[in-house]
């Protein structure tokens, strides 16, 4: 059934595209197949009415899974990973687990206040948690394997060094 809603090769070339890199938004889905905005709309509504696709809003973007392979975790924790300060702020507590505040700034070359306003959204969205180190916070990743499963699954869509050296770690340790 599925297969006839996805007979046209537009609608099956954005199918696939989101089923290799679940959580994009219209405009890079756009800019990934080279089709025109309306064209995207059109499909993406398309799909998401016939329950092929789901979407999960993530601030101003809405963000596109195929819906039999997307767990709810993921379409927590992939909108974020697709950002970049996030999914540094991630890859940096992955391999350093109960960082603090300060640490975090020095590794991701951000101000504070924009590290707080990411972690902030990234304990919301349950990926990390925060611990008390007496006066100080510290942050860990709450489900560590899942998400580095995640981004060594999606890793090449994104195209990201900082990305590269942590797959290259973390599967270095034989995990």
């Amino acid at each position: 059934m599925k297969e006839d809603y996805l007979a046209l090769e537009t609608r099956k070339r954005i199918y696939d595209l989101i089923s290799s890199s679940p959580g994009l938004h219209k405009r890079e889905i756009a800019r990934e197949l080279s089709m025109s905005l309306s064209t995207i709309d059109y499909h993406l509504h398309y799909m998401e009415r016939k329950g092929i696709l789901t979407a999960r809003q993530d601030g101003k973007y809405k963000r596109y899974f195929v819906s039999e392979k997307t767990e709810a975790m993921d379409k927590r924790i992939m909108p974020l990973l697709r950002q970049e300060t996030p999914r540094r702020i991630v890859l940096f507590l992955l391999q350093h687990p109960q960082a603090i505040h300060k640490e975090i700034c020095e590794a991701v070359k951000k101000a504070p206040s924009t590290i707080s306003f990411h972690i902030k959204k990234l304990i919301d969205a349950g990926i990390v948690d925060e611990i008390s180190l007496g006066r100080e916070k510290a942050y860990v990743v709450k489900n560590p394997e899942k998400t580095a499963d995640l981004i060594i699954t999606y890793r090449s869509t994104f195209l990201d060094k900082a990305v590269d050296k942590f797959v290259e770690a973390w599967t270095g340790f034989g995990r």
